[in-house]
Parts: C-alpha cells; sequence; structure tokens
C-alpha cells in the first residue's frame, strides 16, 4: 500500500468520523470548557446551591443537543432551550456570580436547536443582552465588548457549522437521487438502442428469409444471394449490438438510408429518395436513427407499395419527412420505436411529429443543426 492510498485511507476514516459526530459532537466538545471552572470553583467552596444550578444546566445542556439531533419535533428542543435561559435567569437572581460561561453556553444551545430562521436572530439577542449585563456587573467596557464577542462567537460558528451540515445532507441527497436518476436514463438508453437495432434487423431478416423462401425452387441463385444478406445482416447486427452494450455506437444517415431503402425495395416498397446533405453529427445520427424505425414500420404495419424521403436545410433548422401509402390508421404511432425517436430529438431541441389516415402513414422530425440544446 502506497502512501498516498494510506492518506486516503486515513482522510476517509476521520471523515467517517466527522459525519457520525459532527452534529452533537462540536455543540457538546464546549461543554467542560465552559462549564469545568464553576463546577469545581463550587465544589472548592462547598456552595451547594450554585453546584445544583450548574449540574442541572449542564444537564439540560445536554438535553437540548442530543434532542435537537434526534428525530424529535422542533418545538422540544426550543422548550429545552427555554429552560436553560430560567436557569439563567435563576442564576443571576441568587446572585451567584461567574456569569462568564452561562451565554456563549446559551448561544451555542439556541444556534443547535432553535428552528434555523430564527436561531441567529437569538444568538445575537443573547450577545447584546450579555454584554450589557457584563458591561453593568463589572463596569468594564472592555469585559462587555470581551462578552459579546464569545456570545457571537460561540452561536455564530455553531449556527454556520449547522447550515453547513445541513447543506452537506442535502447534496449528498441529490448526488444519490442523480445518480439513480443516471441509471435509470442509462437503462432506458440501452433499452432503446435494443429496440431500435434488433427490431429493424429481425424485420430485414423476415423479408430475406420470405425472398429465399419465394425464389428457392425458381431461382436457387437469387435465394442464395438472399441468404448471404442475411448472414451479413446477422453479422452486422451483431457488432451494432456490441456497439450499443459499449456506448460507442454511432450512425451515419446516409448508410443507413441506404440500407433501409434496399431492404424496403426487396419487400417491393418503392422507395422515392433525394440526395443527403451534410448534417451535424448529432442531427445525422438522429436522422439515421429516424429512417430506420420509419422503415421497421413500413416492413411491419404500413403495408404499403411506395415510401418517400424528403430532407431539407435551411439556417437554422433541419427537417425530415418520410411518408408512406400504407395503412396509417392501423400503425403503431406510440410505440417504443417513436417514444425512443421522441427521446432522441427533445435531447437535440427537435420534435418529432407524426400524420396518420387511411391514405398512410407522415413522420416528421424538426432538429437544430446547431448541435446538441443545453
Amino acid at each position: 500500500m502506497t502512501k498516498q492510498s494510506i492518506s486516503t485511507d486515513n482522510d476517509d476514516y476521520v471523515s467517517q468520523w466527522a459525519d457520525r459526530t459532527r452534529g452533537p459532537g462540536f455543540a457538546l466538545v464546549w461543554l467542560p470548557v465552559l462549564m469545568l471552572s464553576p463546577i469545581l470553583t463550587a465544589i472548592l467552596d462547598g456552595d451547594l446551591t450554585a453546584l445544583t444550578i450548574h449540574l442541572a444546566i449542564t444537564v439540560l445542556y445536554v438535553v437540548t443537543i442530543l434532542v435537537a439531533h434526534n428525530s424529535l419535533p422542533q418545538r422540544v428542543g426550543e422548550l429545552c432551550t427555554a429552560g436553560l435561559m430560567a436557569l439563567v435567569v435563576v442564576q443571576f437572581i441568587v446572585s451567584l456570580g461567574g456569569q462568564g460561561f452561562l451565554y456563549p453556553l446559551l448561544a451555542i444551545a439556541a444556534a443547535t436547536a432553535v428552528r434555523i430562521r430564527a436561531a441567529l436572530g437569538i444568538v445575537m439577542g443573547l450577545a447584546v443582552s450579555g454584554s450589557f449585563a457584563e458591561g453593568f456587573a463589572t463596569m468594564s467596557l472592555s469585559n462587555a465588548l470581551q462578552f459579546g464577542f464569545a456570545t457571537v462567537m460561540a452561536g455564530a460558528s455553531t449556527y454556520l457549522i449547522r447550515r453547513l451540515t445541513t447543506t452537506v445532507d442535502d447534496l449528498r441527497t441529490t448526488r444519490r437521487r442523480l445518480a439513480g436518476l443516471a441509471v435509470v436514463e442509462e437503462r432506458q438508453r440501452f433499452s432503446r438502442d435494443l429496440h431500435d437495432l434488433l427490431g429493424h434487423t429481425l424485420s430485414v431478416i423476415v423479408v430475406k428469409a420470405e425472398a429465399i423462401r419465394r425464389f428457392a425452387a425458381a431461382d436457387s441463385a437469387a435465394a442464395i444471394s438472399h441468404a448471404r444478406e442475411i448472414e451479413d445482416i446477422g453479422r452486422t447486427a451483431l457488432a451494432d449490438v456490441r456497439q450499443a452494450v459499449a456506448g460507442y455506437r454511432e450512425m451515419r444517415f446516409a448508410d443507413e438510408l441506404a440500407r433501409t431503402v434496399t431492404v424496403l425495395e426487396d419487400a417491393g416498397v418503392k422507395v422515392d429518395t433525394m440526395p443527403v446533405p451534410n448534417l451535424d453529427s448529432p442531427v445525422d445520427t438522429l436522422f439515421a436513427w429516424a429512417v430506420r424505425e420509419a422503415g421497421t414500420n413500413v416492413l411491419r404495419h404500413a403495408h404499403a407499395s411506395t415510401c418517400s424521403v424528403e430532407v431539407s436545410v435551411d439556417e437554422t433548422t433541419a427537417v425530415l419527412e418520410i411518408s408512406d401509402n400504407g395503412d396509417g390508421m392501423s400503425q403503431n404511432t406510440s410505440g417504443t420505436g417513436l417514444a425512443g425517436l421522441r427521446e432522441r430529438a427533445e435531447r437535440l431541441g427537435g420534435q418529432v411529429h407524426t400524420h396518420s389516415n387511411s391514405h398512410g402513414f407522415a413522420l416528421t422530425i424538426h432538429a437544430p443543426i446547431a448541435g446538441e440544446s443545453q
């Protein structure tokens, strides 16, 4: 194990310890600092009343902090804080002296247990009132300012740590949610790619198999040619699936259009196309998926005899329109393939429109040519 890995392990251990103790730990660590001296003084002086009040303040302070960091209603912690303030009032009434430790302790308790929108205001109020009390008791401006500074620092630092830990918890929760959403999104991408790949490929294989069945007896050469094409299609589909699984698959519109035209013509569908313009890579890939999905729908559902593919490009938008003269009303216009196509288009800031009637089915895609949207 290298020195760097040891350091990382130690950092992880320290971070885990801090996560477990960051809530009550920071507030409780100041308890012996602020309360040890007055408790020992009361013991040495034999002052049972002072010792009782100091111990009561200590116990109630611990309860307040622990309540604030457990799943108890907010008002319970606020009631405990009010009890601490009442004990401070008792401390002043009986004039036990040694008040300097009380207000910083109260400020820490308030910053920990009182609802967060009011905590800082209470801390400032304690600092001001405590400064006046200390100033009148000792008739010293220096003591009053030091007392107020100690109270503000104790309360404000606790308040800021409370806000920070709350923010960290929110960020961790958000990170877990984003990780979950990323997993869901990747599953959807994988499902969509496999549907688009295998659905089209299997449809092509079915068409080729039907052609082999028709030509097997009359034209063995044509049947053999179609069998070779099935073999090639199978190899290509296997490579495509491997690439899709790896997440590196990138389709080209011109290549996909050429393959789709060949398959449709083998199935007896006349295809009218136009030259393919140069497109941005994301739009080119989107149109490639679109022509594959449309070709699959024509083979499976349309029973069409003609199909046309038109592409138009202006300064800001590329438009792809694929239409056929098949049984438009019987086509599945809301299936997985078109849903996946809509998701792809929306990622680029584009739109997918479908039109179906008894005269055929039309698929139109509008996509910005400037690249992917934010």
